[in-house]
C-alpha cells in the first residue's frame, strides 16, 4: 500500500511541474487619456469713432447723425436712451481716418472734432482693460488751454470706468505723465474698466468726446507753443499738435482687481 500511496504522489507532482513550465495567458487591459488645451490669449482693437454712444457730443459738428436705435440690454446704458449699436460704432470706425483727414486738417481756434475711442476684446479670454489719452502739456506762456477736450463723464459715471482721486466724476489724471522720444511732455488721463471685459465685447462708453484748440488761441499763442515745442513744424512748414490714445489689456485671471493688475502690468514694462 505504501508503494501505491508514493506512485500517486509522484504523480501529482510531475503534472504541477508541468502546468508551471507552460506559458501563461493573462486578463489585462490599458487605458490612456490625452488631454487637449487650447492656449488662450489675450488681444485687443482700438478704435476711434465719431460716435458718442447716446449722441451728441457736443463738438459742434453738424455732420455727426443723431442716434436712431434703443439701448436695450447694456449694462451701463440705460434702456430705452437713443444710442448707437456697436455695429454702427464700428462701421463709422472703418471711415474715421477721412473724417479726421478733412476735420481735422488746418484746424483753427475754436474747432473740434470727435474722438470717441471704444476698445473691443478680440481674444479668447477675459480682459482687464485701460485707455489712456494724452495730450501735450500747457507750455509755461501767458496762456493755457491751447488743446480743448471733453472727456465723457458717462464713462465713470456710470460705473463702468473707474473714478479719479477722492471718488471724483474724472478720470485719473497724472499732468506730465508722458514724455515722447523729442522730450515733450504729455499729460495723462488714464481711463481703467472696473470689470473684465469679455471676448468679443466692447466697452459700451466712448472715454472722450472731441478735441480741438481752445477758440480763445491767438497766433502770439501759436507762436510760442512752436517755440516751446508744444507745435511741431516740418520742412514743408506744416504745424501738428499730437494728442495720443493708448489701450492697454491684461489677463483677468489671477487677478482680484483691475487696480492689481495693471500694477502687475507697469511693473513688467
Amino acid at each position: 500500500m505504501k508503494k501505491k500511496l508514493t506512485a500517486i504522489f509522484l504523480c501529482v507532482a510531475l503534472v504541477a511541474i508541468a502546468i508551471v513550465g507552460a506559458s501563461l495567458a493573462y486578463f489585462t487591459d490599458t487605458e490612456s487619456a490625452t488631454n487637449t488645451f487650447t492656449v488662450g490669449n489675450v488681444k485687443i482693437d482700438l478704435i476711434e469713432s465719431r460716435f458718442h454712444r447716446e449722441g451728441n457730443d457736443n463738438s459742434g459738428d453738424t455732420s455727426i447723425p443723431d442716434p436712431t436705435q434703443t439701448a436695450s440690454g447694456m449694462k451701463y446704458v440705460t434702456d430705452g436712451h437713443k444710442a448707437f449699436t456697436d455695429d454702427e460704432i464700428k462701421a463709422d470706425a472703418e471711415k474715421y481716418s477721412e473724417y479726421i483727414g478733412e476735420r481735422g486738417k488746418n484746424m483753427v481756434p475754436g474747432r473740434n472734432f470727435a474722438k470717441c475711442p471704444y476698445v473691443v476684446n478680440t481674444g479668447s479670454n477675459d480682459a482687464y482693460v485701460r485707455i489712456r489719452v494724452m495730450a501735450p502739456h500747457d507750455y509755461e506762456g501767458s496762456y493755457s488751454g491751447f488743446i480743448n477736450a471733453m472727456f465723457c463723464s458717462s464713462a465713470t459715471s456710470s460705473g463702468e470706468f473707474q473714478h479719479g482721486a477722492n471718488g471724483v466724476n474724472w478720470p485719473v489724471v497724472k499732468e506730465n505723465g508722458y514724455t515722447d522720444a523729442d522730450g515733450l511732455k504729455y499729460d495723462v488721463l488714464t481711463f481703467t474698466r472696473i470689470e473684465p471685459l469679455k471676448p468679443g465685447a466692447m466697452t459700451e462708453w466712448n472715454v472722450i468726446n472731441y478735441v480741438g484748440i481752445g477758440e480763445n488761441v491767438t497766433s502770439a499763442d501759436i507762436q510760442t507753443a512752436v517755440e516751446k515745442g508744444f507745435i511741431k513744424v516740418s520742412a514743408d512748414g506744416t504745424m501738428t499738435v499730437n494728442v495720443l490714445v493708448q489701450a492697454d489689456a491684461i489677463q483677468a485671471e489671477g487677478f482680484a482687481n483691475a487696480t492689481e493688475a495693471f500694477a502687475a502690468f507697469d511693473a513688467q514694462a
